[in-house]
């Protein structure tokens, strides 16, 4: 009798499961095991080619500019998004009223698809018609437009704000809630103890919300990670395949050039180095590991 709940919950749970199998689980081994082959377009076929894929990967400088392009991306993006992230939550923590508007407001970059981010980003950073130029210009900050798209350093700076601005919300939610568990009178007691704003901010709050920190910064690198939406709309991975992240690396390898073996083994790269950085951060952020350890 005391089995029959749980046998119950895994026929609840059964759908989800070969939902999950059948859009993650068995593409994930077929992508592992096209890592290890190549195509034969002579004989239409596929062989086995053991590890010629990752020499072939690690011999190419796209790949390795891909990765540095891609370190560039997840740093200056998780830094962005957090700072910005928990500027918005202290913001929405701060207010009493309309808090709820407030947060769907915050929520509209996030809901928004890529293809509108991306078109809103090239009108603001058109050198000629763009909004952000023509700001600068009547402010006097530039004195003449800006491509913010054409050199290489700011085609990335560039792109790196239009993402911010696409995930900051998830990161400001994600702090929100974190903030929302803190106790008042803790922040009331230090004040009364003579803490500033900013003291109180580094000693009571940030310790107290180094979990949902964690979070936030695991979410945000995976999401900076896998993107690469924003570079194929909006630069191409150019200029000089600065904004060429590796997963619009991954995609020409496959698409453009169609060896889907190297693709695959990209990928495989990537997706081991995402499972690499979340154990290792979470290792770290936890402190019950810390304990154990």
């Amino acid at each position: 009798m005391a089995a029959r709940p749980t046998v119950r919950g895994y026929l609840f749970a059964t759908p989800l499961i070969v939902v999950l199998a059948a859009v993650v689980v068995l593409p994930a081994l077929y992508n592992t095991g096209l890592a290890f082959l190549k195509y034969d377009a002579i004989r239409d076929s596929w062989r086995f080619v053991g590890l010629g894929n990752f020499d072939k990967l690690v011999g190419q400088d796209g790949f390795w500019n891909a990765v540095g392009v891609t370190l560039i991306w997840v740093v200056g993006n998780v830094s962005l998004q957090l700072v910005l992230g928990m500027l918005v939550a202290l913001a929405l923590n701060a207010v009493t009223s309309f808090r709820a508007l407030y947060s769907s407001i915050v929520m509209v970059p996030w809901v928004s698809s890529f293809v509108i981010v991306a078109v809103v980003f090239l009108w603001l950073y058109h050198p000629e018609i763009g909004v952000l130029n023509d700001v600068l210009l009547r402010l006097g900050l530039v004195s003449e437009p800006v491509g913010w798209l054409a050199t290489p350093g700011m085609a990335q700076f560039s792109l790196i704000l239009a993402n911010t601005w696409k995930f900051f919300p998830l990161v400001a939610i994600t702090l929100f809630t974190g903030l929302q568990a803190i106790p008042r009178e803790l922040m009331e007691a230090s004040r009364i103890d003579g803490a500033n704003r900013f003291e109180t901010l580094r000693y009571v709050i940030v310790p107290l919300m180094a979990p949902s920190i964690a979070t936030a910064v695991l979410l945000s690198a995976i999401w900076a990670f896998n993107a690469f939406t924003l570079s194929i709309i909006m630069t191409g991975g150019g200029p000089l395949r600065a904004t060429e992240v590796l997963g619009l690396y991954i995609y020409k390898v496959a698409f453009d050039s169609f060896d889907f073996g190297v693709a695959a083994a990209a990928s495989l790269v990537l997706f081991v180095t995402i499972l690499i950085v979340t154990v290792a951060y979470l290792r770290v952020a936890d402190p019950a590991q810390e304990t154990k350890g």
